[in-house]
């Protein structure tokens, strides 16, 4: 195995999943992925002392399980997930029809329930490089592709690799609590390439970050990687325009160049090239929420994600800057039953990333106080 893998390994079972003493590890992977799932059973025995469960999967189901690093049953519940996923390129939507929920999550666009119960162990999904993750990002490359991004996002050529990421998760923690101090009840996006819009935030919302805690206080990350902070829109209420700055995958199809027009919360109309037009439409018609906005996300200009033209996963390429999102917001920040309630209700969920070192966010509160939250792509310090 070679070194970009095996710090890879280091980063998800310190710094992603945050293992410790006693801990026990269940792991799900394909047989694709079964050396590295061997290789994070050992990292984890040396940290928590157990063995682990690595269970087989085949077309998404478990054949088999093993004991791993063991040589005794293991006879403990885990505590901890990791997933191993083997990267499925979706070619691009031909038919113009409705999809079913598992042909929307072959395309990733599947939202999540908004009302998913809170977390009571660390769970991962660790993406590993591959031929078909990297031709989805540059065909020309494959797998080198793949593995480079991983190691720039991650920093995994550098030896503070790991330092890196426990300063970014302090940081990012520390912006949240910042934010929800001022009890921000509005925004505006003023943007040179291309965007000017407003929203109200949804009440009982609270800004999140992917970063996440237990209630016992324990943090993990489930992406793995995290630079974003985020907090759900009252999906009537955005008007404007938006210009995409990075492009963004729509049912297998790439969309390069982008602007929409906003009217009561939802895309009323938009510009972009005829194949782009047809996917996007597809995309909308959907169900009858699929196009309004539902999500603000802030990620800092300057970082790895943001000089990457495109993952081809959503969980990543939401990070790449200020974006909004249509269609199903994450369950995060909705701390209130009325949030729950009154949130975006979509099966579909779609990122569009339209922030760039020339964009100003002012947040407004309910008194009428204005203040500059992010300006020339940073967050800004009172």
């Amino acid at each position: 195995m070679d070194i970009l893998l095996e710090r890879y390994a280091e980063l998800i079972v310190r710094s992603a999943l945050k293992l410790s003493k006693g801990d026990v590890l269940s792991i799900n992977a394909e047989e694709e992925n079964s050396e590295l799932a061997h290789y994070i059973a050992k990292l984890a025995k040396d940290i928590t002392g157990n063995g682990s469960y690595i269970q087989n999967i085949e077309n998404g189901k478990v054949t088999e399980t093993e004991e791993a690093e063991s040589e005794y049953p293991i006879n403990l519940r885990p505590t901890a997930l990791l997933y191993l996923p083997v990267y499925r390129q979706s070619g691009k939507a031909e038919e113009e029809k409705l999809f079913s929920p598992p042909e929307i999550q072959s395309y990733r666009h599947l939202s999540e329930p908004l009302d998913n119960p809170e977390p009571s162990i660390p769970f991962v999904t660790a993406p590993v490089p591959s031929e078909a993750w990297g031709r989805m990002i540059d065909e020309e490359w494959g797998m080198r592709e793949s593995a480079v991004l991983l190691s720039d996002l991650l920093s995994l050529s550098e030896d503070t690799y790991l330092e890196e990421r426990r300063e970014m998760e302090d940081i990012l923690l520390y912006e949240r609590d910042r934010l929800n101090e001022k009890g921000y009840a509005r925004c505006r996006i003023e943007d040179e390439e291309g965007s000017d819009i407003s929203f109200s935030f949804l009440p009982g919302s609270a800004f999140a970050t992917t970063v996440t805690t237990l209630r016992s206080g324990r943090r993990f990350i489930p992406t793995v990687y995290a630079s974003d902070i985020f907090r759900a829109i009252d999906p009537a209420s955005a008007e404007g325009y938006f210009t995409i700055t990075h492009p963004v995958m729509v049912f297998g199809h790439m969309i390069r160049n982008l602007s929409c027009r906003v009217e009561k919360g939802r895309i009323v109309d938009f510009t972009t090239d005829e194949e782009s037009g047809r996917m996007l439409s597809l995309f909308l018609q959907q169900d009858e929420n699929a196009g309004r906005l539902s999500e603000l996300i802030l990620a800092e200009e300057g970082t790895a994600a943001a000089n990457t033209e495109i993952f081809a996963l959503p969980e990543w390429d939401r990070m790449r800057g200020v974006a909004l999102t249509a269609g199903g917001p994450r369950p995060e920040s909705l701390i209130s039953d009325e949030a729950r309630s009154k949130a975006n209700d979509s099966l579909l969920t779609l990122t569009f990333p339209i922030g760039s070192d020339t964009a100003t966010i002012t947040a407004i509160t309910d008194d009428g106080d204005e203040y500059v939250i992010m300006e020339d792509g940073f967050m800004k310090e009172e």
